[in-house]
C-alpha cells in the first residue's frame, strides 16, 4: 500500500529499492542452489555461470548418505526437544512476570534481559565444565541443556511482550465464573498468546537448528553430530567438495524455509496480538 500523497516516481523508486534488496538477499541462496546442481568441475569454470550448463542431482545423491541421515535425526531430536522445553518454561515465566506487580519480579525481568547480552563464546567454557562434571558430554542432554540456557532469556522476553498486552479482564471474568488458575492459564491465556508462542517456537527452532559452536564442542563422535557440524565432512585437508557441501546446505535449509512459509500468518497475527482493549 502506498502512502497518501506519494507520487508515481516515489512509488516506482520504492518498488525498485525493494526489488534490489530482494535480489541482494536472494543471490547467495540462488548461488548455493546453482552450485549444488553443477558437476564437480563446473564450479571452477571460467567464466563462471549463474546457472549450471549441465544440471545434475549427483551432488544430492552423494550428500544424502547414511551419516547425513544420522545428523538430520540428531538435529530434529535436539531442536524439537529444545523448542518444547524452552517455550514451556518461557511461557510460565513470562506469564508470572507480566501479572505480578512486585519489585522483585521487575528485578528478575531485568536480569533476564541482561542475560541476553552474553555471547555463546563467553559461556561455553562454564557450561562445558558442568557437562563434563555431570558426565553428559556427547549426549542429547548436553546439547538440549545448552540450547535451553541460551534461548530461554530471549524466549521469556519475547513472550512477555505478548502476554503483557493481553486483557486481564478476560482472566478476571473466568475467575469470577469459577475457573481456577490452571484452567484460566490453559483455556484463556494460551489461546490468546498463540501467535507469540508460535513466533517464539520458530525463533528457538531456527537458533538450535543452525547452532554450531555448542554442537562442535559437546559432541565427539559421528553418531552424535548435528547437521551444522556434519557439514564439515565436506571440508577436507586437501580440498572442499563444493557441490556436495552446497547440496547438503540446501537440504539443511529446506525445513526452516518450510516452517516460515507454513507459519508466516502467525507472525502477522503476532504483530497485532493484544491490540484488543478491555
Amino acid at each position: 500500500m502506498s502512502a497518501p500523497g506519494q507520487t508515481a516516481a516515489q512509488r516506482a523508486g520504492l518498488y525498485l529499492g525493494q526489488l534490489v534488496l530482494v535480489l541482494f538477499l536472494m543471490l547467495p541462496l540462488f548461488w548455493m542452489l546453482s552450485v549444488s546442481l553443477k558437476p564437480a568441475t563446473e564450479p571452477f569454470a571460467i567464466p563462471a555461470r549463474l546457472w549450471p550448463q549441465n544440471p545434475t542431482l549427483e551432488n544430492y545423491a552423494n550428500a544424502f548418505r547414511p551419516e547425513f541421515r544420522t545428523y538430520f535425526l540428531n538435529s530434529i531430536v535436539v531442536s524439537l526437544s529444545s523448542v518444547v522445553i524452552t517455550v514451556t518454561l518461557a511461557l510460565l515465566a513470562a506469564y508470572s512476570f507480566s501479572r505480578a506487580k512486585l519489585l522483585l519480579i521487575s528485578v528478575l525481568m531485568s536480569l533476564v534481559v541482561l542475560a541476553q547480552m552474553f555471547p555463546h563464546s563467553a559461556i561455553i567454557i562454564p557450561i562445558y565444565k558442568m557437562m563434563r562434571s555431570a558426565d553428559l558430554l556427547n549426549t542429547y542432554a548436553s546439547l538440549i541443556i545448552a540450547y535451553v540456557s541460551v534461548t530461554l532469556p530471549v524466549a521469556i522476553w519475547m513472550l512477555h511482550g505478548f502476554l503483557v498486552k493481553l486483557p486481564v479482564a478476560l482472566e478476571e471474568a473466568a475467575t469470577i465464573d469459577g475457573a481456577g488458575p490452571l484452567r484460566v492459564f490453559w483455556d484463556i491465556v494460551i489461546p490468546l498468546a498463540r501467535p507469540g508462542v508460535i513466533a517464539t517456537a520458530v525463533y528457538v527452532l531456527v537458533v538450535t537448528w543452525q547452532e554450531f559452536l555448542f554442537a562442535l564442542s559437546f559432541t565427539s563422535t559421528r553418531e552424535m553430530r548435528t547437521l551444522p557440524v556434519g557439514l564439515n565432512d565436506f571440508i577436507g585437508q586437501y580440498g572442499i567438495r563444493y557441490g556436495e557441501l552446497m547440496a547438503s546446505s540446501v537440504m539443511v535449509s529446506i525445513p526452516v524455509i518450510l516452517v516460515f512459509f507454513l507459519l508466516q500468518r502467525y507472525f502477522v497475527a503476532g504483530l497485532t496480538a493484544g491490540a484488543v482493549k478491555g
